[in-house]
């Protein structure tokens, strides 16, 4: 238990030393890591399923049965923008486990131009993230985590480099089929800027967030619900909307309307071990992303996860208004299968 509590205090006073708020660069470090995550509204901190993508949303959720797990990831974007991940873990004993995984974006190329409007010809952007995880059994239901996440993105020839922490932690009642989740997300600085300002480098804040989350499967009945709570670190989230129309711009979000902003709401349908179907609503992508005359299924995923052999095969398709769809793939599987 000493040591237990020493690994906590460490936890924590890492998160002090690089919390400075805001929400500016790196914004990637957000974006659904898996299909599953994707299915489920985006984020979720609380599901254990034995898939080592859950550890990236956090790192509590990382323990000994996910021993030489490998997942592969592809997202095919918004505006035909595409990133991918991996993720490998191991145990190192009883108690103590790590993980790595590597992220990256690619926006494609762009065309660009001056502020004149002078095109200046093509160029490229993209943004890279590697993240290391360890977590630690720290009581008999509860486990806590830590992610180092070195960060790297250019725009051009302009380029920056940063660098994250999370902070989680997990309570896991096996016995009644219930888990929940707290972690801090995205702590961190910009290390070096894109550009300069007149009297120094340019460097803008981190996303971070709290998030809170918690998932139970039904006794009788073939189902699992997930709340998952965002942004939990600021309440008013009305600079994030999008009007319908310029009547809509002066009004004021009621206080269930941005309570439910925080909310993500996911059911998964588990009829047999090797296959279930996921959907999800998030109330704040529904709204900031809805159009005037718009009739979709905007802030609505789905997905479907099949065991195929030894491997876990997963797929998610969300949607963005007008801003397009989403489809999310993923491949997972425990490399100690293979030695059955």
């Amino acid at each position: 238990m000493r040591y237990s509590l020493i690994f906590v205090f460490l936890l924590f006073g890492v998160v002090e030393a690089f919390c400075d708020g805001g929400s500016n660069v790196y914004k990637f470090l957000s974006l659904p890591n898996s299909a599953q995550v994707a299915a489920l509204g985006g984020s979720n901190v609380s599901l254990k399923n034995g898939d080592v993508n859950m550890a990236f949303q956090n790192p509590a959720l990382l323990d000994n049965e996910l021993n030489n797990s490998v997942a592969v990831n592809y997202v095919n974007y918004l505006s035909d923008v595409n990133y991918g991940s991996v993720a490998y873990s191991r145990n190192i004993n009883t108690y103590n486990s790590w993980a790595i995984g590597v992220t990256y974006l690619n926006y494609g190329t762009l065309d660009g131009y001056t502020e004149e409007d002078v095109e200046t010809g093509e160029f490229s952007a993209g943004d890279l993230c590697v993240t290391a995880l360890y977590s630690r059994q720290l009581f008999d239901r509860i486990r806590a985590g830590m992610a180092l996440k070195p960060i790297y993105s250019y725009i051009d020839s302009y380029s920056s480099f940063g660098l994250a922490v999370d902070v989680g932690a997990s309570y896991v009642d096996t016995a009644h089929a219930f888990t929940m989740g707290l972690v801090l997300k995205n702590v961190g600085v910009q290390l070096t800027g894109y550009y300069d300002d007149e009297d120094s480098e340019h460097r803008e804040r981190l996303p971070w967030e709290l998030q809170f989350g918690l998932s139970k499967r039904l006794s009788h009945a073939p189902f699992r619900f997930s709340l998952t709570f965002v942004d939990l670190n600021r309440w008013d989230l009305d600079y994030y909307r999008s009007p319908k129309s310029a009547s809509d711009a002066d009004k004021d979000i009621s206080w269930g309307d941005m309570f439910l902003r925080h909310t993500l709401v996911g059911l998964e349908f588990l009829p047999t071990k090797s296959f279930s179907l996921m959907a999800a609503y998030n109330h704040r992508r529904s709204q900031e992303y809805d159009l005037e005359d718009s009739k979709s299924l905007n802030g609505f995923s789905l997905g479907a996860l099949l065991n195929v052999y030894k491997f876990r095969l997963g797929v998610a398709y969300a949607q963005y208004a007008a801003a397009g769809n989403t489809l999310t793939l993923s491949l997972a599987t425990s490399l100690d299968e293979f030695k059955k």
